[in-house]
């Protein structure tokens, strides 16, 4: 599982003086300089973080299409397999009972998503308990994360 809290990613280019030998701590030589953000971005903690941000961005964007009433803009973020299943006709009628039952988008207020290569499965919720989605599936089809729930 990786769940990585955002407010967390600067500490990954932090270091310290256990991480040097003896004779560059006793030395009156200036400290190096931290890690610059590219090195920060290919680590492997700073890459789930930003797959994580990505999923997370792809997820909200998705859910303010839902439940907005937007079909083109959510269908854009179903993955090809639900978009052989499910017609952008069958989406627009769901979509359309959604605002009718819930009016308007409204924010997510817990987030955790379970990410494995190209698969994620994401629980988050809101305010309205019916809305909330448990392991819900994804998928990322050309660099981009796709809801595969269909």
């Amino acid at each position: 599982m990786i769940v990585m809290p955002l407010c967390l990613l600067p500490l990954t280019a932090c270091s310290s003086n256990t991480d040097r030998p003896e004779a560059a701590r006793t030395s009156t030589s200036p400290a190096p300089a931290a890690s610059t953000a590219s090195d920060a971005a290919a680590s492997p903690t700073a890459q789930a973080a930003s797959e994580e941000a990505k999923l997370r961005q792809a997820v909200v964007a998705y859910s303010d299409a839902f439940l907005d009433a937007k079909p083109t803009v959510g269908y854009e973020l179903f993955s090809a397999r639900c978009k052989e299943r499910v017609t952008l006709s069958e989406f627009t009628g769901m979509l359309t009972a959604a605002k009718q039952m819930y009016g308007k988008a409204m924010p997510i207020k817990t987030f955790e998503a379970q990410i494995s290569g190209d698969l994620a499965r994401v629980t988050y919720t809101y305010d309205v308990p019916a809305l909330n989605q448990n392991k819900e599936p994804w998928v990322r089809e050309d660099g981009k994360w796709k809801q595969d729930d269909c």
